[in-house]
């Protein structure tokens, strides 16, 4: 026994059988890109910029190039990239220094720093999760509903919460009714249905209103600026714009899942036990959960009706005083939830994207893309959406706005478009994230559960994708000229 007991606290060893080049290049990839990156950087600093483009622009275009390397490659964390963005547009001498951090403290900042604590004092007094489980125990009757239970919860939680803190929510409780069926991880289709139905139902219920992440206040901010507040899109008129091709692409995603995915077992009475003791162990709901429930209602009334004369950071940030005051929540209970990394990336993305509108840069490179290419301002609108789509299959969507986003706007003059329509163009695909795992948190640990393969995850994912940019032409051609968004 003794000599079990030792054996058993012997730590695994792994051998690594790829050949010796393959590890050489795995252990050096990293410092390699990353010198090839700021080496290329430093290179294009050294040139003469274009003679139609100003010194300071041409200095944000090399900035820029940094940062959608560093972006794309993800090398190191989004959030330091921006980081970088902010410091060294001043060492450059393209804007003063107390001009480029006062980018870091605006209300877009502000009220994402409010979402978060928010979703956090919902999901750290347990409410969220007791909803979750009540719903999955009450619509959950038999394999397609339980499916359909995640996907709809998942889909209507992300219009309240991020989607990245619904997913995070999500994911164990799935994963334990998964493993409590005895699922195979290679062929159950129930179990792929599942996560993809987590994952799905997150990504695309994040895209209804401006609560489902930090995009749209990213990409709203950044308009305002690039328009000197002459456009702006409202927290009601995001929603109204948008909730159709929410509809669109939730129908779309539940057709893919039972023709990709039909379930492949009938009893899932193990499954429904486990639901059903996790329910009672939590009890009845608590004064906390109540107060925190009226809190949120509240708030939510409060972004919808009043929005446009209190101001959405406003309210977020009042709402946070209020659960404070009432003893609802306390610092140690959301400070896990809070994402600073986000939070800095788009200060920094936000800077970026003034100093490109201000500098002339974002005009000129547009030019350089677009122009002489494409003669009308659908077809203009529909290669935004596409590069929206495309990029946001490798990066953060959130990069995806911070880079197409002020080109986007500088252009809206030559074919006579809204800047609004340019921002919903890039916001709205930006949400298309379903391809693979690194496109968002919600995919990457639907992949992480090892349930689902890479090639399945691209297969179901490209076509979802393909709905939503049929989605998209239907708000383009149709809903939005019938409303009188053009």
């Amino acid at each position: 026994m003794q000599d079990m007991d030792i054996w058993d606290k012997t730590p695994n060893i792994i051998v690594d059988r790829r050949p010796l080049w393959v590890v050489i290049l795995d252990r050096v990839r990293r410092p390699l890109l990353l010198g090839l990156i700021f080496s290329l950087f430093f290179i294009l600093l050294a040139q003469e910029g274009p003679s139609d483009l100003s010194a300071e622009g041409y200095k944000v275009l090399c900035v820029f190039f940094l940062c959608v390397s560093l972006w794309s490659t993800n090398v190191i964390p989004l959030s330091i990239t921006s980081l970088l963005a902010i410091a060294t547009i001043p060492l450059l001498g393209i804007m003063d220094a107390s001009a480029v951090y006062s980018f870091f403290g605006n209300k877009a900042v502000f009220f994402i720093l409010g979402a978060f604590i928010l979703s956090a004092a919902m999901i750290g007094s347990g409410f969220s999760i007791r909803l979750s489980m009540w719903v999955m125990e009450t619509f959950g009757a038999n394999p397609g509903r339980l499916v359909g239970s995640i996907y709809g919860f998942g889909a209507v939680s992300s219009c309240f919460m991020t989607e990245h803190a619904v997913a995070a929510m999500l994911f164990p409780l799935t994963l334990e009714i998964v493993k409590s069926l005895d699922l195979s991880q290679k062929d159950s289709r129930f179990a792929k249905a599942m996560f993809f139905a987590m994952a799905w139902g997150c990504i695309i219920g994040g895209a209804a209103t401006v609560l489902g992440g930090g995009r749209v206040p990213l990409a709203g901010e950044i308009l305002e600026t690039a328009t000197d507040g002459a456009s702006t899109i409202g927290f009601m008129e995001y929603s109204l714009l948008a909730v159709p091709l929410v509809i669109l692409l939730l129908a779309s995603g539940w057709l893919v899942l039972r023709v990709m995915f039909p379930p492949d077992l009938s009893n899932i009475g193990q499954a429904r036990v486990v639901l059903r003791e996790k329910h009672q162990a939590l009890g009845k709901m608590s004064f906390q959960e109540k107060g925190i429930a009226v809190v949120m209602t509240l708030t939510l009334y409060l972004w919808f009706v009043h929005s446009e004369t209190l101001g959405i950071a406003n309210i977020a940030m009042l709402s946070i005083v209020v659960l404070f005051v009432l003893n609802l929540v306390n610092w140690k209970m959301v400070e896990n939830h809070i994402n600073w990394a986000i939070i800095l990336m788009y200060g920094g993305a936000i800077c970026l994207g003034e100093v490109m509108a201000q500098s002339g840069a974002a005009l000129w490179l547009a030019k350089q893309i677009f122009e002489g290419t494409l003669e009308s301002a659908a077809a203009f609108l529909i290669i935004i959406a596409v590069c929206s789509t495309l990029l946001t299959t490798f990066m953060s969507n959130s990069a995806v706005i911070a880079i197409l986003l002020p080109p986007a706007i500088s252009l809206c003059p030559a074919y006579d478009i809204s800047p609004a329509v340019a921002a919903m163009t890039v916001v709205l695909p930006s949400n298309f994230a379903f391809i693979l795992p690194i496109a968002t948190p919600a995919s990457a640990l639907a992949y992480s559960s090892r349930y689902i393969s890479l090639g399945e995850m691209i297969r179901a994912g490209s076509l979802l994708a393909l709905f939503g940019m049929g989605s998209y032409l239907f708000l383009l051609l149709v809903y939005w000229p019938l409303i009188g968004f053009e």
